[in-house]
């Protein structure tokens, strides 16, 4: 029973400590890890080589994978470049294996592990917030090598509790209980690393063999794969496809190692011959590592191929306008921000195409009431997204929490643009002013443009045009007012009659308005606050 609780306290502080670290090297990394994939995912080899370093970097192939499924859930990764980074990710996750095998056994761990925990508590304790990832980070390091130095201690003694030579053997069966053993470590420790360390302290104290060792770390890779299925439930299609991308590969990955096994551990004794070494542990990190990259260079030539597979085993069920709000990216500030304000803009494309079309009079105004309810729809499910990326989530930079702001400010304004839009009674009684036709055609131009620029995904020049044209409606309305109320006064015209066109420019004006205030805060322009007034009624 000594024997077992020593394991299981050992796993535990290794899990803690992976956790921590991993945490730490994520916050660290915070906005860069964004620009990295954006930056370094064009082709298929970059993404690959992207999603290795990063898992590299973190520790951790499934946050590399659930921030892959996030970004492709938020549109800031496409589905095939998200493939490179999953595969890639895998190789990664081998670093671990390397830094336990190489480092772990080779010195004392409580040495290493009690300063680096105990500097990591202190920067996080009396660093008021600036080290605090640094903190955890080194604490988390530290005690991941602390759970190592546990583990050894409990596996001297592990042997005798659980006797594996009962399972060992070249059969198919004896190969599958170890592979669902395999599996199993993975889903209970709810890490791949702390499985593979587990088993590389087993066969490092001599309580299993090397085929053994081999054959559950096969299984352990596969077992990663249950994180992507629980993180694919209720996501976008794209994130689901992603997730199942990942399935597979580790599956065909785990499938191709089983069958080639004999011959993958005679080539891994051969390059542990060649380069003089004797340990055990370094020669199954070695296995772990080169039958990962055996499968990326498998798989690699047949991308295409494979991602076809895969978008055909999960089809698209249509375009909506919240596909990119997953519940898997509002943990990750920046790339929930970027997923708010991309379903935003889409709002925008959808209204703006919608009024030009019924004003067109290709289609009746009951279609853009239509419309601007799914966009409503759209607002609300927003909002409720929102309110999961708290100050947590999001970094403590100006830039973060202006975007944040920025958001909510195009939030409010798209509200009441929904609102101006929907007092519409008839496209064609308004057109019959002149006044009002004016400019009603230079809001159908500019909600023309605005569509035609987010469809087209160049909104460089957008909001200058949209503030301009804004501008020039306000200027317009103002002149035009004051002339109908002259001409009331004279008695040239009714007094309802003018105040009907006086309200109906107007409206023109505050949707304008609107517009394109919406438009700069989606394009993060810096602002000045305005008052009640001119949110409520546009400019003066």
């Amino acid at each position: 029973m000594g024997t077992f609780t020593i394991v299981l306290g050992g796993i535990g502080l290794f899990l803690l400590g992976m956790t921590l670290m991993t945490d730490g090297l994520k916050a660290l990394a915070g906005d860069a890890l964004k620009q990295l994939l954006s930056r370094f995912t064009g082709g298929t080899i970059s993404s690959v080589l992207s999603g290795a370093t990063i898992t590299a970097l973190i520790q951790s192939s499934s946050a590399t994978t659930f921030m892959t499924i996030g970004f492709v859930s938020a549109g800031l990764l496409t589905f095939t470049q998200s493939v490179g980074v999953i595969i890639g990710a895998n190789v990664g996750s081998t670093s671990t294996g390397w830094l336990v095998s190489v480092i772990g056994f080779k010195v004392n761990m409580s040495t290493l592990a009690l300063p680096l925990i105990g500097i990591g508590v202190f920067l996080k304790l009396f660093s008021k917030g600036k080290l605090t990832p640094h903190g955890m980070a080194l604490a988390g390091f530290g005690l991941l090598f602390l759970g190592i130095d546990i583990l050894q201690q409990g596996m001297s003694g592990i042997g005798d509790m659980f006797n594996l030579g009962a399972i060992s053997g070249d059969t198919f069966l004896h190969m599958l209980l170890l592979i669902v053993f395999g599996i199993a470590m993975t889903v209970i420790m709810q890490s791949s690393s702390a499985a593979v360390v587990t088993t590389l302290t087993a066969l490092y104290a001599g309580a299993i063999s090397f085929d053994q060792a081999a054959v559950l770390v096969i299984g352990q890779n596969v077992g990663t794969t249950v994180k992507a299925i629980i993180a694919a439930i209720g996501s976008s299609t794209p994130a689901k496809r992603t997730a199942v991308a990942h399935i597979l590969f580790n599956l065909l990955t785990g499938l191709l190692a089983l069958l080639a096994l004999p011959l993958l551990i005679s080539a891994v004794f051969y390059i542990s011959d060649l380069l003089y070494i004797t340990d055990q542990s370094v020669s199954l990190a070695i296995f772990h590592t080169l039958f990962n990259i055996i499968g990326v260079l498998l798989i690699v030539p047949f991308m295409p191929l494979f991602i076809k597979l895969v978008i055909k085993m999960v089809p698209e069920k249509g375009e909506h306008l919240t596909k990119h709000l997953d519940h898997s990216v509002a943990t990750v500030g920046p790339v929930a921000i970027e997923a708010v304000r991309r379903t935003l803009l889409k709002i925008m494309g959808l209204i703006s195409i919608s009024f030009v079309t019924v004003f067109k009079g290709e289609k009746p105004l009951i279609y853009l009431k239509k419309k601007l309810e799914d966009a409503e729809n759209a607002l609300v499910e927003i909002r409720i997204f929102l309110t999961k990326v708290n100050s947590e989530s999001v970094s403590h930079s100006d830039r973060e929490y202006s975007r944040h702001v920025s958001m909510i400010h195009a939030i409010d304004h798209i509200d009441r643009l929904i609102k101006a839009l929907k007092e519409i009674e008839s496209i064609e009684k308004l057109k019959r002013d002149q006044n009002t036709l004016t400019l009603l055609m230079k809001l159908a131009k500019v909600f023309e443009q605005v569509s035609g620029s987010i469809e087209n995904k160049q909104l460089e020049n957008l909001v200058c045009l949209v503030e301009m044209n804004s501008k020039e409606i306000a200027e317009i309305r103002k002149e035009d007012r004051m002339n109908i109320i002259k001409t009331t006064a004279k008695s040239q015209l009714d007094v309802s009659v003018a105040i009907e066109k006086v309200h109906s420019i107007h409206w023109v004006d505050r949707v304008a308005f609107h517009l394109w205030r919406t438009m700069y805060h989606l394009e993060e322009k810096e602002l000045m606050e305005v008052t009640d007034f001119e949110v409520e009624n546009g400019p003066e």
